[in-house]
């Protein structure tokens, strides 16, 4: 039964909520989050839950905690859209969780093997605090030393994690140019992602990012989950490029208030 309803999160949260409501994606990482219905239950209890802790702080002055990441996250679907929400759920909680970022940041680059998921979660993490300018120059010099060590794998993902930071900036052209969205012979989902994301930023002509969408789909298309866990309207968004463009506007949205 559910007991938070889709209108009770968006009194929480319009422009997440939003973006369920117009979005369903899936990656190679598993189900989605807004087609699955016991996340989306969880979804609503982390925002309500999130709600009356602030409700009950609301004398307190609180850091905003910015929503691009958990956007782009949504746009990923999977199990990075989940742990997106859980993050935010905490950081709405108490703020203060995202003060670390940055120093987890450094320390978790200077690692011999560093752990990209986790690092995906960091960078978000300072995209929610808005720290975005201080994530880009730690990661371009990361990348530089990656490179100049030959480490290929380790510069590849570093760059992808400094794609999205350009992103969170509004510096579309920037991170469309990065070397890791055209490098071809890898089959990564994120490569397609980003280039349709950006060429909506952008406005570039929407046969381009109609062509990234196709290829995004393509690439996931072998990760998808059973039909009896969706949702068979919300299943129609995974193939709707218009639905995916108005998420992506909302996400601009987002962008555009953040940078100003």
């Amino acid at each position: 039964m559910l007991i938070f309803s889709y209108a009770l999160i968006r009194n929480i949260e319009r422009p997440i909520v939003n973006l369920f409501r117009n979005i369903t994606t899936k990656s190679k990482y598993g189900p989605t989050v807004v087609a699955v219905l016991p996340i989306v239950i969880f979804a609503s209890i982390c925002f309500a839950w999130a709600y009356t802790s602030r409700a009950r702080k609301r004398k307190e002055k609180v850091r905003p905690v910015l929503t691009r990441s958990l956007s782009i996250g949504t746009l990923h679907g999977g199990r990075l859209a989940l742990q997106r929400l859980m993050d935010y759920r905490d950081a709405c909680a108490d703020v203060n969780v995202l003060d670390a970022a940055e120093a987890e940041l450094e320390t978790s680059l200077a690692e011999e093997r560093p752990d990209f998921k986790k690092l995906q979660r960091t960078v978000a993490k300072l995209e929610m605090s808005g720290k975005e300018d201080k994530a880009i120059g730690i990661l371009e010099m990361a990348m530089r030393k990656a490179q100049k060590e030959e480490k290929s794998f380790e510069a590849y993902e570093i760059q992808m994690l400094l794609v999205e930071m350009l992103i969170y900036k509004g510096d579309f052209e920037k991170a469309l140019h990065c070397e890791c969205l055209n490098d071809e012979k890898i089959s990564d989902a994120r490569r397609p992602l980003y280039k349709a994301i950006i060429h909506i930023l952008v406005d570039h002509p929407k046969e381009e990012a109609t062509k990234c969408w196709e290829d995004f789909k393509e690439i996931r298309r072998h990760f998808q989950s059973p039909p009896s866990l969706q949702d068979s309207r919300l299943h129609e968004a995974t193939v709707n490029f218009y639905k995916f463009e108005k998420a992506v506007k909302l996400l601009k949205h987002d962008i555009r208030e953040a940078c100003t």
